[in-house]
């Protein structure tokens, strides 16, 4: 990406960040060294489903952008919930599928767009920062609506690792999917981060109340 690209993007998270703190939760988009550790071995062919929650300036979307411009088509839906995020996102990637909206209603947006079950989520939300039930919803949302072999990653802060809530996101990630784990810190990011994946999501709900969307999706 161009130079001059790159800080006009900066330049514009940075004012959504000082608008809403809380829901952008960094000052700085993430770097291509973590959108590689994001992507790394999903293995995405023609036809598969990729979402992501939260795109912000399209900092992991370019991935997929380059996927499509490599003859890899990809079909994509962003979740975005912050309206001028979602503006940007939509001049920026004009052949790309976007909706304004949450990530905790991930099954109802997979339905309005017809989407079979996804092969990967990825997300760049700031899962320790969203009340426990919200992020419960998005996890165990995300467990339904993935393919068997499916995977679902997110990220964290590395200084966030020791918190009582990166444990519960774990535990969380333990509850929905077979396999779980870290990464080891992508240095190269501000601040450097750790990939959280969740891998074959189980096949039953992990928590309760999820039973009808299950059924449902």
């Amino acid at each position: 990406m161009p130079s001059k690209e790159r800080f006009e993007d900066a330049w514009f998270f940075l004012r959504r960040f000082f608008r809403d703190p809380g829901q952008v939760a960094s000052v700085w988009p993430s770097s291509r060294f973590l959108a590689a550790r994001m992507f790394r071995d999903l293995d995405l062919r023609s036809g598969d489903v990729l979402m992501e929650y939260g795109p912000g300036t399209g900092s992991f979307t370019r991935t997929v952008a380059g996927l499509r411009s490599e003859g890899i088509d990809v079909r994509y839906l962003g979740i975005e919930k912050d309206p001028g995020m979602y503006d940007f996102l939509v001049r920026r990637f004009p052949s790309l599928d976007f909706v304004l909206g949450d990530a905790a209603d991930v099954l109802t947006h997979c339905a309005n767009y017809g989407l079979p079950p996804a092969t990967a989520v990825i997300s760049g939300l700031p899962l320790m920062l969203l009340p426990r039930p919200v992020v419960e919803m998005i996890v165990s949302g995300t467990q339904a609506c993935l393919r068997r072999d499916g995977v679902f990653r997110t990220f964290s802060y590395a200084h966030s690792y020791p918190t009582r809530k990166a444990g519960d996101l774990r535990d969380l990630m333990s509850q929905c999917f077979e396999e779980s784990g870290l990464s080891a810190p992508v240095l190269r990011n501000l601040p450097p981060a750790v990939v959280l994946t969740g891998r074959s999501p189980r096949p039953e709900p992990a928590l309760a109340g999820l039973e009808v969307a299950y059924a449902e999706y």
